[in-house]
């Protein structure tokens, strides 16, 4: 449930950070602040004539002109430009390669961007799932042109990787980061820049429990939790070089603080302690808004950055390598392949716990003071549609700004809500998506493992993703095009699927639309694909037939259907009645089928 509450604080500094952001650019000097004064001229010409033209509400005209306006009007002191130009040419957005390898990049004073990051093992290891995570939110300001405020929080909870003694140990992890850069030299001419980065944490985990040893027990074989608070930091001086507009190459000398002993049960050192380490990285910009990221990390000791399943710590190093898309100038996504679990200046230097393995991170960066793609807007048809399906989602996305909640219950007792909020024009993300699956009937042993796993008796299942638009109608493609995943868990099982689709819409015609959605399902149980077909024929303007059908592709295959009827109360709201045999509407639901049909309803809103 610490889950829900997080999720939901994110909702609420995710609304707020769009308010701010508004508000901000309507009251920055040079945008809106217009001083009106009485001019006399003497002017013997006759008048000119008026030609007056029409631009058919294309708001986009007028906001070319602003944007123009604004950009004439601002002028950038020497050492502005200097460092705009050198942040620019080694990548403006990106201000680190790893947490503990920060690049000499800033953002502009007063402007910041927050990132969603998501770190994983491949395999779940002794606790199965789709692996083991370490999920993280962080905040970058800019205090001044040359000063960066970060601040980041990461938490991790699933067991070791590793089986410990024969158990399955459990290992919590929850870090609280304050970051500081400070720029200390940038030689314009050479492209050469010099920072210094403090770190300071509050770094709080455990191991154990009641059924099992913590491994910082060295005395015994009594089983318990052993929890600790701790004070711990870091210290990286990046030095930089831009060799070309293109190819920037960083070095940095740093250290860690960590402890190297906790808990009154430890004989020797059981944990860390401190390491001095060299970093290097590559970042190489492939095209515009497209780089590539290389780091090699060497601990030097004193302490260590890894353990084992036999708990003997060790040094290793550490490297990532992957690729940053700056999809527009709002909107950044980052996928890496690294053998670094931790998420912050401190930790990042560390493998994961029990193991040395390498991890996928994919980053979603999100800056609500820069320029998003301009959509044209919906008609009311396509607008009654972008709530999506039942079971099979289509690719638009509501407007940037615009919260989407969907509200689902079926007669057998299964439940449903959703909560996403469209950061941009073409990106939505899915801050709750939160349910249970009741009364199903799969007709013998069919699907046994994923039952008894996600949909049992008392599940709640919780998720979270993204939706990012490819290609519209609205930007003068032939049609709609959406990537969306999701990850999340069983709160009963504890165990995670990844779900992920490919959805493509087709408007045909003012009263037909049709979807196709190819998807995945990922698990440490079991994994497959499948696809989703539907349609949304208007009836009347406020009435329209949606009927869904989806597949699985496996060896047991599963088809479902499900026909639904919506009714619009306006545009941005609507409520559908429906009839199914789909397990349920969210996610793995979707390609799975039970024996009976099933009625329900789902209200849908757009705020």
């Amino acid at each position: 449930m610490k889950l829900i509450f997080y999720l939901f604080l994110i909702s609420q500094l995710l609304n707020f950070i769009g308010v701010f952001a508004e508000k901000v650019r309507e009251g920055s000097p040079g945008l809106n602040s217009i001083k009106w004064e009485k001019v006399k001229e003497n002017n013997s010409e006759p008048e000119k004539k008026i030609i007056w033209r029409s631009y058919k509400n294309d708001e986009s005209y007028f906001e070319n002109k602003k944007q123009k306006s604004s950009v004439k009007n601002r002028t950038y002191s020497s050492s502005e430009e200097k460092i705009f130009e050198s942040a620019k040419k080694s990548g403006f957005f990106t201000t680190e390669i790893e947490p503990f390898l920060p690049l000499n990049n800033f953002l502009k004073h007063g402007n910041f961007q927050t990132s969603v990051r998501w770190k994983s093992s491949f395999q779940g290891g002794a606790s199965g799932g789709t692996g083991q995570q370490n999920p993280s939110f962080v905040f970058d300001y800019g205090i001044s042109d040359t000063a960066l405020m970060t601040i980041y929080f990461s938490e991790a909870d699933d067991n070791l990787y590793n089986v410990i003694d024969g158990q399955k140990v459990n290992y919590h992890w929850q870090n609280y980061a304050f970051s500081f850069k400070k720029e200390l030299l940038n030689n314009n001419e050479n492209s050469f820049g010099i920072s210094i980065v403090p770190t300071f944490e509050y770094w709080r985990h455990s191991s154990g429990s009641n059924d099992s040893k913590s491994i910082y027990n060295q005395q015994d074989s009594l089983n318990g939790k052993d929890k600790f608070d701790n004070l711990i930091g870091s210290l990286s001086l990046p030095i930089s070089k831009n060799f070309s507009e293109k190819f920037t190459a960083l070095f940095v000398p740093g250290i860690n603080f960590l402890p190297e002993k906790l808990g009154s049960k430890g004989i020797d050192k059981n944990s860390y302690g401190n390491n001095f380490y060299i970093g290097s990285g590559l970042v190489f910009d492939v095209a515009k808004d497209f780089n590539l990221l290389f780091s090699y990390t060497t601990p030097l000791g004193p302490g260590y950055n890894h353990f084992d399943k036999d708990l003997n710590h060790s040094r290793k190093s550490i490297y990532s390598f992957g690729l940053g898309w700056d999809i527009n100038p709002q909107i950044g996504i980052e996928g890496k392949i690294t053998n670094s679990y931790g998420s912050s200046p401190s930790t990042g230097l560390l493998t994961i716990p029990s193991d040395n393995l390498p991890l996928y991170s994919a980053n979603i960066i999100y800056r609500p003071f820069e320029k998003d793609t301009y959509l044209t807007l919906l008609n009311q048809r396509d607008k009654s549609i972008s709530n999506g399906g039942i079971t099979v989602n289509n690719a638009l996305i509501p407007k940037a700004g615009t919260s989407q909640v969907n509200l689902n219950y079926d007669e057998a007792g299964t439940f449903f809500g959703f909560y996403g909020y469209s950061l941009s024009n073409i990106f939505q993300v899915e801050l709750l998506n939160i349910g249970s699956f009741d009364g199903l009937n799969f007709g013998g042993d069919k699907n046994i493992n994923l039952y008894s796993t996600y949909l049992s008796e008392n599940n709640l299942n919780f998720r979270l993703g993204g939706k990012l638009l490819l290609f519209s109608p609205q930007k003068n493609d032939h049609f709609w095009v959406s990537l969306r995943s999701s990850v999340g868990r069983n709160n009963d099982t504890n165990q995670g699927y990844l779900f992920s689709e490919f959805i493509n819409t087709f408007r045909v015609n003012n009263w037909l639309a049709f979807n196709v959605s190819p998807k995945y399902f990922f698990s440490g149980v079991d994994s497959f694909g499948g696809i989703g077909f539907s349609s949304y024929i208007n009836l009347f303007d406020n009435l329209m037939l949606i009927p869904e059908i989806n597949t699985s592709i496996k060896n047991n295959s599963d088809l479902n259907s499900t026909l639904a009827i919506r009714y619009c109360f306006s545009p941005e709201k609507s409520l559908d009645l429906y009839y199914s045999n789909a397990a349920g509407v969210q996610d793995i639901g979707q390609l799975l089928k039970v024996e009976d049909y099933r009625l329900g309803f789902r209200f849908n809103f757009l705020l």
